[in-house]
């Protein structure tokens, strides 16, 4: 993984990490081991298959965690947050090409597998904010949402986590305005 992209999988997996919890519908979306196996593999992570259900409430702690630094009120906020994260998911990094090329791992096999996905998000989410700030960080604009995204937009212009939240939002909109309209008198 290069960690100086901000399009990177571990800063999107985040991200996704954190819309684990259904923010329209509340559900959780990694009620089981195997549902966050599935989740991890789906975002490359190489050890997917070694989270045992004993992992997977670190893995929820990890995603609330996240959740605070995505939603925090201002950069100072966020950044004290990721940079707590860092510190107690005690790094241990070192370089290793075992596929073929050399990479950081930001923890070593022995760690849990939540701590190992905790570390690599949260130093993408560093190294992403590092070169980047903030203004690639972004919550979701429509009213009735509250997923989280990473904007990999050239103009920095995304708002809206989903197409499905622009189109409804934007649908809306164009009905108020049409409602509006139609209201006026003649």
């Amino acid at each position: 993984m290069d960690f100086g992209h901000y399009n990177d999988l571990a800063v999107v997996a985040a991200a996704e990490l954190v819309n684990t919890v259904g923010s329209v519908s509340g559900d959780e979306l990694l009620p089981t081991a195997a549902a966050a196996r599935e989740f991890l593999s789906l975002h490359d992570f190489s050890f997917a298959d070694e989270l045992a259900e004993a992992d997977l409430e670190d893995l929820r702690a990890i995603r609330e965690r996240l959740r605070i630094i995505f939603f925090a009120p201002g950069d100072d906020v966020a950044v004290e947050q990721l940079n707590r994260l860092l510190f107690d998911l005690q790094l241990n990094p070192f370089l290793t090409d075992h596929d073929g090329r050399w990479h950081l791992h930001y923890a070593t096999d022995d760690t849990s597998v939540a701590r190992r996905v905790g570390a690599a998000m949260a130093m993408g989410l560093a190294s992403m904010i590092a070169e980047h700030g903030f203004s690639r960080v972004g919550a979701c604009a429509a009213d009735d949402c509250e997923d989280v995204f990473i904007d990999t937009s050239r103009n920095h212009s995304r708002r809206f986590c989903c197409e499905g939240c622009s189109s409804r939002t934007n649908v809306a909109a164009f009905r108020a305005r049409k409602s509006a309209t139609n209201s006026q008198p003649v």
